[in-house]
C-alpha cells in the first residue's frame, strides 16, 4: 500500500533517492510520512465512506491542501494539472474526513 501511496505522490513532488532529501520533500508537501498515509486511508476507508471515485491522490491532495494552503488554481497545477473545482471538492472532501479522525488519534 504504501508503494501505491509514493507512486500516487510521483504527481505532486520530485521523489528523490536520497531518503533525507525524500522525508524532507514529503513532509513539506503533505505533513504526515507514507505509513501515516496508509494508515489515514485505512481510517478513512474511502472506498466505503467517500462518493464513487475516491482515490489515493485524492487523500494526498487533502494533506497537501492541509499542509500548503495554497490558492486553488496554483494547487490545482500542482498537483496534476486538474481543474479548481475537481480540486476543490476532492481535497475538501478528505481534509474533512480528516478532522473526524481528531478523537481517534488525539489523546489528551
Amino acid at each position: 500500500m504504501e508503494e501505491k501511496i509514493i507512486d500516487a505522490a510521483k504527481e505532486i513532488i520530485n521523489i528523490p533517492k536520497s531518503h533525507a532529501t525524500f522525508v524532507r520533500r514529503w513532509m513539506g508537501a503533505f505533513g504526515a510520512l507514507p505509513t501515516v498515509c496508509c494508515w489515514l486511508w485505512e481510517k478513512l476507508d474511502p472506498v466505503n465512506t467517500m462518493p464513487v471515485g475516491a482515490q489515493i491522490k485524492h487523500l494526498l491532495w487533502g494533506l497537501f491542501f492541509i499542509r500548503v494552503y495554497e490558492n486553488e488554481t496554483n494547487s490545482a497545477r500542482t498537483v496534476g494539472r486538474v481543474d479548481e473545482k475537481t480540486y476543490r471538492d476532492w481535497s475538501w472532501r478528505f481534509a474533512d474526513a480528516i478532522s473526524y479522525l481528531e478523537c481517534d488519534v488525539v489523546s489528551l
